[in-house]
């Protein structure tokens, strides 16, 4: 049966508080060693730690280097597609199992050894509880045999004379048995003192187990509270992560809603000019923009006409429609006036050579004071007629211009609604992209971080083992 030696023991005990977070401790391997358990363990740190840890990651289908780089490398184009994601969320959920058993398992494999070294210190001490029996029973034995020979010699004082005879050829065996006593008294109070330290570095060993158990007790207790902040610590960081992710895509927002403010600001600025030039324009030509209105009432169009036809427009309420419906009966009712006019002076004329041939003679002033105001209400009325009818081709002109404008804009404008809508489409979709981007980005990243961290940590933890080694 193999037995703890006393520098195994030391080790042993300056190991117990040191923490891993993969793979057995240096003292859970002495201790499985010591109680007979199958070499199969390695200390963390070492070239068969890590084959035995290559052996469980192709075992377990986990590579996680291997798949990191895989993952780094699929994911650096700019399609990113479902099954890799769904490959990648399994990658993870087998990782985190096979962590999770390995960790039960250390746990189990940890109690087991605390089990055995229990047993063994118990077998330890029955032990030298036995060799300390043992070693009294002949103690005892040997003073029982010494006892005897001392009262021997002091009851009989008759020997003594004996013994005096004898003395020169007895003095050899007397002298070997007395150095035989002396060293059968030494080795009892040798054998005492033994006892005395075993019993004393029983007790201390057994308070050093006390307190090893206590410490153990408080490491597992401890790491328990650093699962917890480890975990708590994620999740503070995923939130982090989440706010910092909102908080830039808040900021794409805010700047792409600033660049859309500058740029209606400078297409206002545009317009603005726009207006400026074109009124600039109109009172140069002595022009007057008229509001030519449907018939229920709303604002349809605006039309370009001259101050005395704007004048004229005015002079008539209702639409355009309306206006030249009226101008037109004006110029008809004109025309018939001036043709009844023209029927009367006919008539006039026709009655007065009648009258000049029945009476012979004509006032002659009458009859040309009326041809003069015959021919100024004449000439009068054409003027009328003509005035009306240069308005009414201005105002038809000008409606014509006005919807060839209309329609004009009506065409850019539903051209410019369209292109605008494209591209809004365009720039929520390139949006969309660039976020979904963004966002895989900073899951690599955190990944990355996270292996990193951990294979810093596994460095210090192999650089200390090997430094206490």
């Amino acid at each position: 049966m193999v037995q703890l030696k006393p520098q195994q023991t030391s080790l042993a005990s300056k190991l117990v508080v040191q923490h891993h977070q993969c793979g057995p401790s240096l003292s859970d391997c002495l201790e499985l060693e010591a109680a007979g358990q199958p070499k199969g363990l390695a200390i963390k740190g070492t070239w068969r730690y890590q084959q035995q840890q290559q052996q469980q990651y192709q075992l377990g289908g986990y590579e996680p280097h291997r798949q990191y780089h895989r993952l780094s490398v699929s994911h650096t184009g700019d399609e990113f597609s479902s099954e890799e994601d769904e490959a990648f969320v399994e990658l993870l959920e087998r990782a985190s199992d096979i962590a999770e058993a390995r960790l039960a398992a250390r746990r189990q494999a940890r109690a087991e050894a605390r089990e055995i070294r229990m047993r063994e210190l118990e077998r330890q001490q029955k032990e030298l509880e036995q060799t300390a029996d043992r070693v009294f029973d002949l103690q005892q034995q040997s003073i029982g045999l010494s006892e005897p020979a001392t009262a021997l010699v002091a009851t009989t004082p008759r020997s003594s004379r004996i013994l005096a005879q004898n003395a020169v050829t007895r003095g050899s065996a007397l002298s070997s048995r007395r150095n035989s006593e002396d060293s059968l008294e030494e080795e009892a109070r040798s054998l005492r003192d033994l006892r005395h330290e075993l019993k004393e570095v029983e007790e201390r060993f057994r308070k050093a187990m006390i307190a090893n158990a206590q410490l153990d007790n408080e490491r597992s207790s401890l790491n328990y509270q650093i699962q917890l902040l480890k975990d708590k610590l994620e999740e503070v960081e995923e939130s982090h992560s989440q706010l910092q992710r909102e908080y830039r895509e808040k900021c794409r927002d805010r700047e792409a809603l600033k660049r859309n403010n500058d740029k209606l600001s400078e297409e206002l600025k545009l317009v603005q000019g726009q207006l400026q030039e074109r009124d600039a324009l109109i009172e140069q030509h002595g022009l007057v923009i008229v509001t030519v209105e449907n018939e229920d009432g709303t604002d349809a169009h605006r039309a370009l006409v001259t101050a005395d036809n704007a004048q004229l427009l005015k002079s008539v309420p209702g639409s355009l429609d309306v206006r030249l419906k009226k101008f037109a009966a004006e110029k008809q009712e004109l025309q018939t006036e001036l043709q009844s006019l023209q029927q009367q002076l006919n008539d006039i004329k026709s009655k007065g050579r009648r009258y000049t041939s029945m009476n012979g003679s004509l006032v002659d002033d009458d009859y040309e004071d009326a041809q003069r105001e015959a021919n100024k209400l004449i000439t009068e009325y054409k003027y009328k007629l003509q005035k009306a009818e240069q308005e009414i081709a201005n105002l038809q002109a000008s409606l014509a211009r006005s919807e060839t404008q209309v329609i004009r804009y009506k065409s850019t404008a539903e051209a410019a609604e369209k292109a605008e809508s494209d591209l809004k489409i365009e720039r929520r979709k390139l949006q969309r992209e660039n976020r979904e981007a963004m966002d895989r980005l900073e899951e690599l990243e955190t990944s990355n971080n996270h292996l990193l961290k951990r294979l810093d940590k596994l460095k210090n933890v192999k650089s200390n083992i090997l430094k206490d080694i």
